[in-house]
């Protein structure tokens, strides 16, 4: 039986609503976190790592704005307090957290800068995921069904669902980063979880968010907050 939480009033779409739909391989796809701040003078580089990382890299890249630079002079408008949160707890291992890092499948990734393309091996998938948008002017609607391929890990996992946004620039005025510009993509701007594995969420679209460069990214992590499979789904044309 499929189970769906409603994270708003039952959706019926509207004529000029649009839908599009992405579903995961045999493989596994890995989850990419960069911890990152507009506040930090060494974040740039590891912005533009991001977003030139190749479409067939095997990652779903999100980024992640901390807080806790804000008070050197500069307030990240990006940045949310629920993010430096998060990065504290998927870093409970190593104790202390620091901006850029780069998070691989739940691992602290030191070694990005010396992997313009990344290079995985290829895992067979423990789980396919499809993810189903129903965008409106005003909201997308996101629709997760997880089709395990044995029992095991179904009872533990929990889902994620983030939107994102891309070709983001500000001009920074003060602070390290004064007097540049910064260019960011795949920022998350709100993220939901845990989810069951089967699940739905109505994001509600911001003003000021670009419709056109907003996409959703659902992930399933174990009970060790490992991956075990990522997909996104960019908006819908």
């Amino acid at each position: 039986m499929r189970i769906f939480i409603l994270a708003c009033a039952l959706f019926a779409p509207a004529a000029h609503a649009a839908t599009c739909t992405a579903t995961s391989g045999v493989t596994r796809n890995s989850l990419l976190e960069l911890y990152t701040s507009e506040g930090c003078s060494s974040c740039p580089p590891a912005d533009r790592w991001l977003s030139h990382l190749s479409p067939n890299s095997g990652v779903v890249p999100l980024a992640f704005h901390v807080d806790y630079w804000d008070k050197l002079g500069w307030r990240d408008p990006f940045g949310q307090a629920a993010f430096s949160q998060r990065q504290r707890s998927r870093n409970r291992g190593l104790g202390w957290v620091y901006t850029p890092q780069v998070m691989l499948d739940g691992a602290d990734h030191r070694n990005w800068q010396r992997n313009r393309t990344l290079q995985l091996k290829p895992t067979p998938a423990q789980v396919n995921l499809s993810l189903t948008l129903v965008q409106s002017h005003k909201s997308i609607d996101a629709q997760v069904d997880s089709r395990f391929n044995s029992s095991a890990g179904d009872n533990n996992a929990q889902l994620f669902l983030a939107l994102y946004e891309n070709r983001l620039s500000s001009k920074v005025v003060a602070g390290e980063n004064a007097r540049r510009t910064l260019n960011h993509d795949y920022v998350v701007r709100e993220l939901v979880g845990p989810l069951e594995p089967r699940s739905r969420h109505c994001f509600t679209l911001q003003a000021g968010w670009k419709a056109a460069d907003l996409g959703v990214a659902a992930f399933l992590l174990d009970a060790q907050g490992k991956t075990l499979q990522a997909l996104a789904q960019p908006a819908c044309p």
